[in-house]
């Protein structure tokens, strides 16, 4: 089926769907979120949580889909004002944004929630949301079903290095957060090539990103491309993938370019989309996603290797989600919250 059919099939669902209920959207936000909680709990980096005009992006688009919407700027500002209202499900969905905090599995506090209360929320359930975050462990299931990966090896700090170093020995590697997203905390000191006395270089990168353990990673140098997976009646679709189109003398996005938007898009050749799109449908077949997820792939001698998943991947106007659905799908922007909240309803009408 070609994806501009299953898109219209989608947005036709929501179209006639009898929208009955309110959306409550949880997000995390700069300024608002730790400001509710200012020392409760460790909060995470600040480059994870929207702006305000970035999420005024978001929040004007869904409030113009659904109409009645309802805005929690934390995890715990949602938990409790559920309990205290003793809110009845059916009534409300939850579109889930949330990120909030440092530990690994962060993301699991709302869909787990959610299930315990049976609520609908988007996006993936607690096991698998916290399977997308990390890196080595995803890495490795990824690996063993056939799936291109580089080569990856964890690092704890104070930890003798040696077996790294004989593995990835001269090889040009990048050093990650195993379980934030791919480029918070990445600079120019994350991409070297391995010799015999990186022992030191791996300690100063942990103290550099406040980290006890690291992803050491075969850097693969060619083009980035990123592609939309969606679910919808239990069934998965690849969109077209988007490649990333880096600023001049760059081959990766850090933290800066990142924060700073300076990376552009453009769309996928269509010689190599075909790869790209089956890979990332036999990938969200695994990971048992739900609903939606982007999946990062760099190619080299026309062999896509993933390398990064989001289980709630960013759709502010600077994303390639945004810039596929108006570029090439020639869609209004709002239709992306139309076509993940379609998606959810169509998975949860399968279980009644």
């Amino acid at each position: 089926m070609l994806m501009n059919d299953i898109l219209s099939i989608i947005l036709n669902y929501f179209k006639h769907y009898i929208i009955d209920f309110d959306v409550y959207v949880i997000a995390d936000t700069q300024e608002r979120t730790k400001y509710l909680y200012p020392s409760e709990y460790p909060h995470a980096d600040e480059s994870e949580f929207f702006s305000r005009e970035e999420f005024a992006e978001i929040a004007s688009a869904i409030f113009y889909d659904i109409g009645y919407v309802r805005v929690f700027y934390s995890e715990m500002e949602f938990i409790e004002y559920f309990i205290q209202n003793k809110l009845c499900p059916k009534q409300f969905v939850v579109y889930n944004f949330a990120r909030d905090g440092q530990a690994n599995g962060k993301k699991s506090l709302i869909p787990a929630f959610c299930d315990l209360m049976n609520i609908r929320y988007t996006g993936s359930n607690a096991f698998v949301i916290s399977l997308l975050r990390n890196k080595d462990i995803y890495t490795m299931l990824l690996g063993l079903n056939k799936i291109s990966v580089p080569k990856s090896m964890v690092y704890k700090v104070h930890e003798n290095p040696n077996h790294i170093i004989t593995e990835l020995i001269n090889e040009k590697v990048i050093v990650k957060n195993i379980h934030e997203s791919a480029s918070i905390g990445l600079s120019t000191q994350n991409v070297f090539e391995i010799t015999e006395d990186a022992s030191q270089e791996l300690e100063n990168i942990c103290a550099q990103m406040h980290c006890n353990e690291l992803l050491i990673q075969e850097f693969i140098d060619g083009p980035e491309f990123e592609v939309l997976v969606i679910q919808f009646r239990g069934v998965y679709y690849s969109l077209m993938p988007v490649e990333i189109v880096f600023p001049d003398s760059h081959t990766y996005i850090d933290s800066e370019i990142s924060n700073s938007y300076q990376y552009q898009f453009k769309i996928a050749n269509t010689e190599i989309a075909p790869a790209l799109c089956k890979a990332a449908e036999k990938a969200a077949t695994i990971m048992r996603i739900k609903d939606y997820a982007r999946f990062d792939f760099r190619m080299k001698n026309g062999v896509p290797y993933l390398f990064d998943i989001a289980g709630t991947p960013y759709t502010i106007h600077h994303s390639s989600i945004a810039y596929l659905f108006t570029q090439y799908y020639h869609l209004p922007y709002e239709s992306i919250y139309k076509v993940v909240v379609a998606c959810m309803l169509s998975n949860y009408d399968l279980d009644t």
